[in-house]
């Protein structure tokens, strides 16, 4: 079952006085968000316990729109919240940029998506784009659980 983690983020930040609105939603899911103000390119992701990972695809047009924060919303195949990311936007997308966009579908339809990954390595967190190697950017800093990231939200810039 594919759990929409953004939804029920954006339920927890309504509940908790956050004004959000939903800007895009991509076959039903919350892709574009704002919150207090905040122009939030948005994924849900369940973690992969056993390669300690989010995978995160991007349609390269997205590389030339605006906003303030990439937000992800992670949790565990339990059903509960596990992360929140709340990466710069200029920091999330200079990283893809380092990527080469692939194709994710079987030929001969075609649709390119960056490959994004979110990795734990022992409680630090790692962004790393395909290929492998090209280039990592450190992202603990933006990682909350839902509280913190519901104060970090409301709270002034």
């Amino acid at each position: 079952m594919m759990i929409k983690w953004a939804d029920k983020f954006e339920e927890v930040a309504k509940s908790n006085s956050l004004h959000c609105y939903i800007s895009h939603r991509e076959r039903g899911w919350i892709e574009s968000i704002v919150i207090n103000g905040q122009r939030c390119f948005c994924r849900s992701k369940t973690y992969d316990n056993k390669k300690r990972e989010y995978y995160i695809g991007v349609d390269p047009k997205k590389l030339k729109e605006n906003g303030d924060l990439v937000l992800i919303c992670g949790g565990n195949s339990d059903g509960k919240f596990r992360d929140i990311f709340l990466i710069p936007w200029e920091i999330f997308f200079g990283t893809l940029r380092f990527g080469d966009p692939k194709n994710t579908y079987k030929l001969p339809r075609k649709y390119l998506q960056y490959r994004a990954y979110l990795r734990d390595r022992n409680n630090r967190w790692v962004m790393s784009v395909q290929p492998f190697g090209r280039k990592e950017t450190y992202i603990s800093e933006w990682r909350y659980s839902v509280d913190e990231a519901i104060r970090y939200l409301k709270s002034p810039e």
